[in-house]
């Protein structure tokens, strides 16, 4: 029987300890929880598991081999170093950390101690998004082109992280996934202030690779709508993911083909051409969709009995951070572009 602990239960927290209760061969062993309504919440819902709100009391207990972090961002990087330092494996919710600094700290501690980090990229275990990697993988949208997504809402407006950070670490995780992990070479980005002094409630980014594509992040929680869609657009097919919609994936055959003048004759000046729309078929796949917290979570422990490397890894929650960090540093500083070299 595996023996977890989870830190932390309040807005997420409910999720993972449902999910992680139900594993087979999995026992919630503890539960941290500071706040007396969440702490009562844990105890009359999930009767096996004990809770107490000092995290000691998880640490010293030598029949806990991991620890399931769902506290407030700011909070990561201590906790998270105090169980990897106690020779506990981690899953921590995203992001890894608010910094640069901070996330290599927590890279080297993990690797010191020889345990599994892994960070909660909950949508790289989305079907859908897994499928799309094939259809990248593959070549089935021609040379890829640029990118634009939008996780917008009239919704949960927080004090401790802005828009960009409770939301963007999803887009950028699921981009430099499908992008081979390859970081952009630049980014610039705006973002604006309109409910709370110093907390950005819409961020607009555009991050740019060396290969030419771009990526166009739009995030806000003051929106009319909820909106949670990728566009992918490549020389010969596009592609949406939409997250709310019943058919996630949608192909689209469309684009704009180079039609030589002339015929094909050998005499034929081949420098010119004709523009030519083309808009062919529009297909939904079935995609069998699992629960994405589920299959993370199952992930995680997999990687921990058999000494796996986790698909979101320390190495590729590292890479979120770089990117959001540069994202920040550049609406902070006017929509400055901030070199990715430059941002170590």
């Amino acid at each position: 029987m595996r023996q977890v602990a989870q830190v932390g239960c309040g807005y997420w927290g409910p999720n993972l300890l449902r999910n992680l209760v139900s594993i087979p061969d999995c026992r919630v062993k503890w539960v941290v929880e500071t706040a007396p309504d969440r702490a009562h919440y844990v105890t009359a819902n999930f009767k096996e598991s004990k809770v107490t709100d000092n995290l000691e009391d998880v640490l010293s207990d030598p029949a806990v081999s991991a620890v399931v972090v769902a506290t407030p961002a700011a909070t990561h990087k201590e906790i998270v170093l105090k169980a990897l330092n106690a020779g506990k494996h981690v899953l921590v919710e995203k992001p890894l950390a608010l910094n640069v600094p901070d996330a290599e700290e927590i890279l080297l501690a993990a690797k010191k101690n020889g345990l599994v980090l892994m960070a909660g990229h909950t949508f790289l275990f989305n079907a859908a998004v897994g499928y799309l990697a094939e259809v990248l993988k593959w070549d089935q949208l021609g040379k890829l082109f640029y990118i634009y997504a939008q996780r917008l809402n009239l919704g949960r407006v927080r004090a401790d992280v802005n828009a960009w950070w409770n939301l963007a670490p999803h887009d950028v995780s699921i981009l430099l996934h499908l992008l081979g992990g390859e970081e952009p070479e630049k980014v610039n980005a705006v973002g604006m202030e309109y409910i709370q002094p110093g907390v950005e409630d819409v961020v607009f980014a555009t991050l740019t690779w060396p290969n030419k594509v771009i990526a166009n992040i739009q995030v806000s929680w003051l929106d009319p709508n909820k909106v949670r869609r990728m566009t992918f657009v490549g020389s010969q097919k596009m592609a949406e993911f939409d997250d709310v919609a019943d058919n996630k994936i949608t192909i689209f055959d469309h684009g704009v083909d180079k039609i030589r003048l002339g015929g094909e004759m050998d005499f034929d000046d081949k420098t010119f051409f004709q523009l030519k729309h083309r808009k062919g078929d529009v297909v939904s796949p079935f995609i069998e969709m699992k629960e994405p917290l589920r299959a993370e979570l199952e992930h995680f422990l997999d990687c921990i009995e058999n000494g796996k490397t986790p698909l979101t890894d320390a190495k590729h929650a590292l890479s979120v951070v770089r990117v959001m960090s540069a994202v920040e540093k550049s609406y902070k500083n006017g929509g400055v572009t901030v070199e990715l070299a430059d941002h170590r």
